[in-house]
């Protein structure tokens, strides 16, 4: 059976935008980051480019000639008009020119002076504001001196009163700009960053809920691995004064949560309803990516079997990378390694090491082996799974992630069945269809996948909606 790679459509638009702001979440400490280094850039282009200012300015009482000895309401709209009015005036050609000719300044002055009536109250300032100081001041003096006049020829039904004569400026304005740049800054980097952590998450065309692969591919879903996060204090030192090391993320660790363990029994009844009806015993496990949980959702699977009354044994073909051992806490006890056994330096009796305390049986690994591939494209593997299948129930098998390596596809041509770990968020939609090709090719029946990590409740069987975190226990590079 082959499928044919097409483009990622995500229909489920209230999911994708759940993911999208939790990758924004996630990115918040980059995109803050973003966000003060352009604020930065912002100020110190204000400082840069600032040109000091100097402003000379006058105060004037505005009252209606109409108005009552108590200042209303009324009163201060009646000065806002006024004040408008004035304003006018002051930018009006004959009074320029006027200001002009006392100043003895021949360009244009209007672009100096603005005017402005104080919040609730019937005083307006008129400002003058050059990057000379003594332009400033003697342009504020001749409005002073000719600006009430004229008010009184212009408004007759207004007064205008001065408050405050104006001063020469001793010192440059305060660079306003400063605060306006950092803060456009700001919201320029914040808005860039998140805009950039938004378009490569939609370019990255990963599987964000089942039906990425359910509406693309003949393979149907087995469970949803709600994400659950263990050891938040891990690497440092507890009480004790000793370093606080990895808990299992097993379903016998009651801190992995009701859903955690009921999802696996869930799959538990899948895979042996499936097994007992077209008789498998050998079922690799396998991920397009690295770092998708494949050897912990194995691990789990083989226990969940074994709590069922079932003779389970975990074989490691991860020969790249074995991590069987490690995550049920059996390194310890591996005396003979997996790759021994397949090239037939061991029998396959002296590998066996028992784990009590989960009730399964591993062939574990030690060491990295470089040629896995060739060991594994050898009769060996098929004689230790043809030994492994009189004796147990099932065979669980971990394997490297297929579209890294060939030794998954290898490894199919001698199991009976598949399953393929898709974690939420990580593996490209077409990457994992091509690993489903490439296992359909074999003799391998594919039971399904089983979607790992998933952080959004919604997707989660059953309606639960309690919100476990997930952090994976892993080795080396970490599996979360």
């Amino acid at each position: 059976m082959t499928y044919e790679k097409t483009m990622y459509d995500e229909n489920e638009s209230s999911i994708e935008i759940m993911i999208l702001i939790r990758c924004l979440l996630e990115k918040w400490k980059a995109i803050v980051a973003c966000g003060l280094i352009c604020a930065l850039i912002g100020v110190i282009f204000a400082a840069a480019t600032y040109v000091p200012q100097y402003s000379s300015s006058i105060s004037y009482v505005v009252n209606s000639t109409n108005a009552a000895i108590e200042i209303t309401d009324r009163e201060f709209i009646v000065a806002g008009y006024l004040a408008n009015t004035y304003s006018y005036v002051i930018k009006s050609h004959d009074f320029i020119q006027r200001v002009k000719a006392e100043t003895g300044i021949e360009e244009d002055i209007k672009k100096y002076i603005s005017s402005s009536l104080y919040e609730d109250s019937n005083i307006m300032r008129v400002v003058v504001r050059s990057e000379d100081p003594q332009k400033s001041y003697s342009i504020a003096k001749a409005i002073s001196l000719y600006l009430p006049e004229k008010a009184k020829e212009t408004v007759r039904s207004g007064s205008l009163d001065a408050l405050e004569s104006p001063l020469p400026p001793v010192m440059p304005d305060a660079n306003s700009n400063l605060f306006k740049m950092g803060a456009l800054g700001l919201m320029a980097g914040l808005f860039l960053a998140a805009a950039v952590v938004v378009v490569m998450q939609l370019l990255r065309k990963v599987v964000m809920t089942p039906q990425a692969l359910t509406e693309k591919l003949d393979i149907s879903l087995i469970g949803s691995v709600p994400h659950v996060e263990l050891n938040k204090k891990k690497g440092k030192k507890g009480k004790n004064g000793k370093k606080i090391e990895h808990e299992p993320m097993l379903v016998t660790n009651k801190k992995t949560g009701f859903v955690f363990s009921e999802t696996y029994k869930s799959m538990r009844t899948k895979i042996e309803r499936f097994s007992k009806k077209n008789k498998c015993k050998a079922i690799l496990i396998t991920s397009a990516m690295e770092n998708e949980g494949k050897t912990t959702v194995a691990a789990n699977i083989a226990i969940s079997l074994a709590q069922n009354g079932n003779k389970v044994i975990m074989l490691d073909c991860d020969l790249r990378k074995p991590a069987v051992a490690i995550v049920v806490d059996s390194k310890d006890q591996i005396k003979v390694p997996a790759i021994d056994v397949i090239t037939g330096k061991a029998s396959v009796e002296s590998a066996i090491v028992n784990v009590k305390k989960y009730n399964i049986d591993i062939i574990g690994g030690l060491k990295a082996v470089g040629n896995s591939s060739e060991v594994l494209s050898t009769q060996g593997l098929k004689k230790v799974l043809d030994v492994l299948r009189d004796a147990y129930d099932y065979i669980i098998i971990d394997t490297p992630p297929s579209q890294l390596f060939t030794d998954a596809a290898i490894i199919s041509e001698y199991t009976d069945a598949g399953i393929l770990v898709v974690r939420q968020n990580c593996a490209n939609v077409d990457d994992v269809i091509s690993v489903v090709n490439d296992i359909s090719q074999s003799k391998a029946e594919i039971i399904g996948f089983v979607f790992n990590n998933v952080s959004d409740t919604s997707i989660l069987p059953g309606g639960y909606s309690k919100k476990y975190n997930y952090s994976y226990y892993g080795y080396g590079r970490s599996e979360s």
